[in-house]
């Protein structure tokens, strides 16, 4: 039971801080029409959003937040040139 509540918190806690759209109730209700009095997104629409999310950034190709190697070569040139104006 200790691991279930653990899954829930931290399902809850992703959702909140990473997954939560204003639009995300309003899909669910296009997919499920005699659900009309939804409000707030329920526990099995956070672990969906999640599992699609973790799906969708394996499925990547490169991962967001990785530099390029072009974005590395000119962040070490301007190091470089950096330390050569300090020490001038």
């Amino acid at each position: 039971m200790p691991f279930g509540l653990y899954c829930y918190t931290i399902t809850v806690a992703w959702y909140a801080l990473h997954g939560h759209q204003p639009s995300d109730v309003a899909e669910h209700r296009q997919r499920a029409p005699w659900y009309t009095t939804k409000t707030d997104p329920s526990l099995s629409d956070m672990i969906a959003k999640l599992r699609r999310v973790i799906i969708a950034a394996r499925c990547m190709p490169t991962r967001p937040g990785q530099p390029t190697e072009q974005e590395i070569r000119t962040v070490q040139q301007a190091w470089a040139a950096a330390s050569t104006n300090a020490a001038a």
